[in-house]
């Protein structure tokens, strides 16, 4: 982390004032109502690009590889219907859900099961807990890759906050379990354990071992 800051920093100085048309450029350079980000403010969301394009992505697609080997019911009804690879995504996602939280600011008065959320208070929205709500998903805790309709947060709630990279995601999900379900015709675990990597923000498996045959 110390050597990305060093390195965005430098790149941040080189940029300022410039024309380039590079995400650093546009968003150093960027202005709201006359006013321009912070270097430190560019620091985190370039951060937040690196992250967010690679480790998320990362833990779906092995998340929903361990999910359709758990489950080898879903995986055969996947295999014998390719169509439903996208509805199996959104599955995925769900069951997944790599970024565990989100600190938002409330901007009105707003009462919540009961509870009262005024105007400026902080409050932590626990994605998972979404994602399993039973008065919004029927059996939440069965992995279903033909659930419709499936209206997860994984990407957030929709709106101004909707991850931005959540058409990229997809694709690149849709691309990684057409290749692997074309390229191997026999997959299954290796491991009766899969090991978790230990945060609070963004998790996901840390390794899923497999034995498959290549077709």
């Amino acid at each position: 982390v110390v050597e990305w800051n060093d390195y965005i920093m430098t790149k941040v100085h080189e940029r300022r004032g410039g024309d380039g048309q590079d995400l650093v450029s546009l968003v150093v350079n960027a202005e709201w109502e006359g006013q321009r980000l912070s270097d430190i403010d560019v620091m985190f969301e370039t951060m937040l690009v690196l992250v967010g394009g690679d480790e998320t992505t990362r833990h779906v697609i092995s998340g929903g590889v361990a999910a359709l080997l758990q489950h080898p019911d879903q995986m055969a009804r996947l295999r014998s219907d390719p169509p439903l690879l996208p509805t199996a995504i959104e599955e995925m996602l769900r069951w997944s859900t790599p970024v565990r939280n989100m600190n938002r600011t409330a901007t009105t008065d707003v009462d919540v099961n009961g509870m009262r959320i005024r105007e400026g208070d902080r409050v932590l929205l626990l994605y998972p807990s979404a994602n399993r709500d039973e008065r919004v998903f029927a059996d939440p805790h069965r992995f279903d890759v033909g659930r419709t309709p499936n209206e997860h947060v994984a990407f957030g709630a929709y709106g101004r906050h909707h991850c931005l990279g959540a058409p990229l995601a997809r694709l690149e999900l849709r691309i990684m379990f057409e290749e692997l379900l074309r390229r191997l015709d026999h997959i299954e675990l290796d491991t009766d354990h899969i090991p978790w990597r230990r945060g609070n923000f963004v998790l996901g498996p840390n390794s899923v071992p497999v034995t498959f045959t290549a077709r």
